[in-house]
């Protein structure tokens, strides 16, 4: 669907709840045109439940860690933020950050 077009193309096949743009224009451009129409969110791939508490799997050591085991971080794109967690753990990223420390310790 062109951006300036207000009639989906007929080939377009995914649409919002809404059913009126297309899902890839209503993630670009949904919270600033559609209001009240809820944009439809991606699935995160790497999210699994277990025993009722939800985990994500980190990309460094394969670990299903619950969220509080991961740094908030924030993307913003296009004027708007969104509000992520980190892809490696807490444990990972400290592991990397001493290593790295070390190293430069011993250049001085």
């Amino acid at each position: 669907m062109n951006v300036h077009q207000t009639v989906p193309r007929s080939d377009c096949t995914s649409f919002s709840k809404c059913g009126k743009h297309s899902l890839a224009y209503c993630r670009r451009y949904g919270a600033s045109e559609c209001g009240p129409c809820e944009i439809v969110r991606r699935k995160p791939r790497n999210r699994v439940v277990v025993d009722g508490v939800e985990r994500k799997l980190c990309t460094r050591c394969g670990r299903a860690l619950p969220l509080s085991r991961f740094f908030d971080r924030i993307a913003r794109r296009n004027g708007k933020e969104y509000h992520l967690k980190a892809s490696w753990c807490k444990m990972c990223m400290a592991e990397v950050q001493s290593e790295r420390n070390r190293k430069n310790n011993k250049k001085y």
